[in-house]
């Protein structure tokens, strides 16, 4: 599987439905959405991140009740989806989530 923004997109989403929360796709904008802040879903996007980026500096919550993923590399310099970990992205969402 490729680290790529459709991939994270697909992963994101399948987090967000796991938590029973929307995924909104501000792509065009430079940013994706999971729209909860439970302690769970800020944990599991972290891991999912970590996963793609090797940290999980692109997320931010503060308070307005979601999860921003920054996708913009001028707001986190550093940051490129060059590495990509199956076995920490797996732990962020269900047992038996199919990825392909």
């Amino acid at each position: 599987m490729k680290a790529n923004i459709a991939t994270l997109k697909r992963v994101l989403k399948k987090c967000a439905k796991a938590h029973n929360c929307d995924f909104e796709d501000y792509s065009d904008e430079g940013q994706l959405l999971v729209c909860s802040e439970t302690p769970a879903t800020i944990c599991d996007v972290h891991l999912i991140l970590d996963g793609f980026y090797g940290n999980h500096k692109a997320a931010e919550h503060n308070g307005w009740g979601s999860v921003a993923v920054w996708l913009d590399e001028s707001m986190d310099s550093g940051r490129t989806l060059t590495k990509f970990d199956m076995k920490t992205v797996r732990m962020a969402l269900p047992y038996g989530t199919k990825l392909n």
